[in-house]
């Protein structure tokens, strides 16, 4: 093991949190090779942290997927979709941008509740996946008066 170069080592496919990562610390002034358990590395990332994947664009029926942190919901005509399962922890952001008639979005589980209805331009949402619980709204905000966004049915 101590001759390979990282790039031939296997890929893996997934992570436990006490997996170990190669980390090389003190760069500028003596770098020294160290390993690190992936729940110490996630807990210690410093200052924020950006998302570089392609929002999707679901426009009237079609589902928002799993598999983008963002959605951008289109309608031209008054719609309904459904919203498969997450995994736990999972975040799923979804922005109301064109309002051509009501988006009622169905998630397959939703945690208090079976819908929500983005009714302006400017609802945004953002759930969480807790589990058996399913969705669970941890923001909902919109433009205009406070309580405004998106509501629960």
């Amino acid at each position: 093991m101590a001759d390979k170069k990282v790039t031939a080592l296997t890929a893996a496919t997934s992570s436990a949190t006490a997996d170990l990562a190669h980390i090389i610390t003190d760069v500028a002034t003596g770098a020294t090779n160290k390993k690190i358990t992936l729940a110490n590395f996630l807990t210690k990332i410093p200052g924020f942290i950006g998302f570089s994947d392609t929002p999707q664009t679901a426009t009237d029926e079609t589902e928002p997927n799993v598999t983008s942190l963002l959605t951008l919901l289109v309608t031209t005509t008054a719609s309904t979709a459904e919203m498969g399962a997450g995994i736990q922890g999972q975040l799923k952001v979804l922005v109301f941008i064109t309002d051509g008639g009501d988006q009622v979005l169905t998630p397959d589980t939703m945690n208090d509740g079976t819908t929500l209805t983005f009714a302006d331009a400017g609802d945004a949402a953002i759930l969480m996946w807790i589990g058996a619980a399913g969705w669970a709204p941890i923001s909902l905000a919109g433009p205009g008066t406070p309580g405004a966004g998106p509501t629960v049915g």
